[in-house]
C-alpha cells in the first residue's frame, strides 16, 4: 500500500503537471477548481463513508447493520452529487468559463468515486491490504496515462476533466465486492450507523475545507485566476504527503479499531502524545525545506508563472507537516467512535482558519496559506490534547459516541 501511494502521488503531480503546462495558468483554472471541488467531496463525504464501512466490517457482521451501514452510504453519494452539481451550476461562470458541459463532470467524477470509495471500504475491511493497493496504483496508472494522452493529441480542459471522471472506476478489477463474508468477524459492538457517520462528515468537512479549500479561497479574497493556479500548484505538490497518507489511512483504522474496543483502551490513546510530538517535529522540518525547495521544484514541474511566494512556500509545509499528525489524530476519534469530540477539534480548527482570513491583511495566495497552516496546528492540539477522553473504559453500545463534555 505505501509503494502503491507513492505512486499516486507522482501521478497526480505528472496529470497536474501535464495539464498545467498544456493550458497555461488561465486555462488550467478550471482543472485546479474541478479537482479542489473533487478532492472536497471524495475526503468530506466519500471517504468518510468509505472509513465508515471498514471500521463496521472490524467490529459486525450483522446483515442489517451492513445494509444500514449501505444505506448511509447512499445518502453521502447523493450528497456529494447534490453539492458537487449545486456548485458548478453556481459559479459555472467564475470558475468553469459559463460551460455548462462541466455539471456533467461532476457528475460523472461523483459517481466513479462513489463505486471506487464503496470498493475500497471493503477490501481495508476484510484486511485486503494488497488489493487495496492494486485499486490505488491502477486508478493512479489510468489518470497519468490518461493525461498524457490528452496532452500529446492537445486536448483542452474537459478533455482532462474526462480521464478525471473515468480513473476512479478502475478499481473494480479487483473485484472489492467480494471481499465480505458473513462468518468473517465475532464481535457484537454495535456499528452505529447513522450517528457516527453524521458527526464524523461534519468534522471531515470542516478539516478538508483547511487543506483543500485553498484555491476557491484565493479567489474570494481577492486573488485572479493566475493566483487561483499558482496556488493550487503549489499545494498540489505540498499536500503529496497528505494525499499519500489518506490511503494509509486504510491500513490503520482497522488496527486502531481493535484496540480501542479492548476492555482498557489506553494502548489506542497512548498514540495521541506520540503524534502530537512527532508532527511538531515535521512541521518545523516542512517548513525549512519547503521555504528553500518548492519554489524551484514548481518552476520545473509546472514552470516558472506558476512560482509561489517564499512566505507561502514556508507556511504551507508547517502545515502539511502538522496535517499530517492531524490526519492520524483523526483516526483515534474514528476508531473509537468519538465523532461528536472529533468534529469539535476540527470546527475549532476552521474557525481558527476563518479568523486568520478575515482579520489578516497579506497577499492573498500567502493569507490563504497562514489560514491553512493556522487551522491544522489548532486541529491538531484540539485532537491531541485538548480533547481527549479522561477516562479509558471499555467501548460498549452506551459509549460508542461520545459527545462532547
Amino acid at each position: 500500500m505505501f509503494a502503491a501511494s507513492l505512486f499516486a502521488a507522482v501521478a497526480v503531480l505528472g496529470f497536474h503537471s501535464l495539464a498545467s503546462r498544456s493550458l497555461g495558468p488561465d486555462g488550467f483554472s478550471p482543472i485546479a477548481v474541478l479537482w479542489t471541488l473533487m478532492f472536497l467531496l471524495h475526503t468530506v463525504l466519500l471517504l468518510p463513508a468509505e472509513q465508515h464501512l471498514t471500521r463496521a466490517l472490524v467490529v459486525t457482521t450483522t446483515p442489517s447493520q451492513i445494509r444500514a451501514i449501505r444505506k448511509d452510504m447512499l445518502v453521502a453519494a447523493a450528497a456529494a452529487m447534490f453539492i458537487g452539481v449545486g456548485f458548478v451550476i453556481a459559479t459555472r461562470e467564475r470558475f468553469f468559463d459559463g460551460s455548462a458541459a462541466y455539471v456533467a463532470y461532476i457528475a460523472a467524477i461523483v459517481i466513479s468515486r462513489a463505486f471506487m470509495t464503496t470498493g475500497r471500504g471493503f477490501l481495508a475491511g476484510s484486511r485486503r491490504f494488497v488489493a487495496y493497493g492494486v485499486s490505488i496504483g491502477v486508478e493512479a496508472g489510468s489518470l497519468i496515462i490518461g493525461g498524457l494522452a490528452v496532452a500529446l493529441l492537445g486536448g483542452g480542459a474537459q478533455w482532462f476533466a474526462v480521464i478525471m471522471a473515468a480513473s476512479p472506476a478502475t478499481t473494480l478489477v479487483t473485484r472489492p465486492f467480494r471481499a465480505v463474508r458473513g462468518d468473517a468477524h465475532h464481535h457484537t459492538v454495535n456499528a452505529q450507523p447513522g450517528t457516527f457517520l453524521a458527526w464524523l462528515i461534519v468534522a471531515t468537512a470542516a478539516s478538508q475545507l483547511i487543506i483543500a479549500g485553498g484555491p476557491i479561497a484565493v479567489s474570494f479574497v481577492g486573488g485572479s485566476a493566475a493566483a487561483v493556479s499558482i496556488f493550487f500548484t503549489s499545494f498540489a505538490l505540498l499536500r503529496g504527503p497528505l494525499t499519500s497518507a489518506y490511503n494509509l489511512v486504510a491500513r490503520v483504522l482497522p488496527d486502531f479499531t481493535a484496540l480501542a474496543h479492548r476492555p482498557d483502551d489506553r494502548g489506542l490513546w497512548a498514540w495521541a502524545n506520540k503524534i502530537v510530538l512527532g508532527s511538531l517535529g515535521a512541521a518545523g522540518l516542512a517548513a525549512v525545506f519547503s521555504g528553500l525547495l518548492l519554489r524551484p521544484i514548481v518552476q520545473l514541474v509546472y514552470g516558472a508563472e506558476f512560482a509561489p511566494p517564499v512566505g507561502a512556500a514556508i507556511l504551507g509545509g508547517a502545515g502539511v507537516g502538522l496535517g499530517l499528525g492531524a490526519l492520524f489524530a483523526t483516526q483515534l476519534y474514528s476508531a473509537a467512535a468519538l465523532g461528536a469530540r472529533l468534529a469539535a477539534g476540527w470546527l475549532t480548527g476552521l474557525l481558527a482558519g476563518l479568523a486568520v482570513l478575515l482579520l489578516a491583511d497579506v497577499a492573498p495566495v500567502v493569507l490563504v496559506a497562514l489560514a491553512f497552516s493556522v487551522g491544522e496546528g489548532v486541529g491538531l492540539l484540539m485532537l491531541g490534547l485538548v480533547l481527549q477522553p479522561r477516562r479509558h473504559v471499555p467501548q460498549t453500545r452506551s459509549n460508542m459516541d461520545v459527545p462532547l463534555g
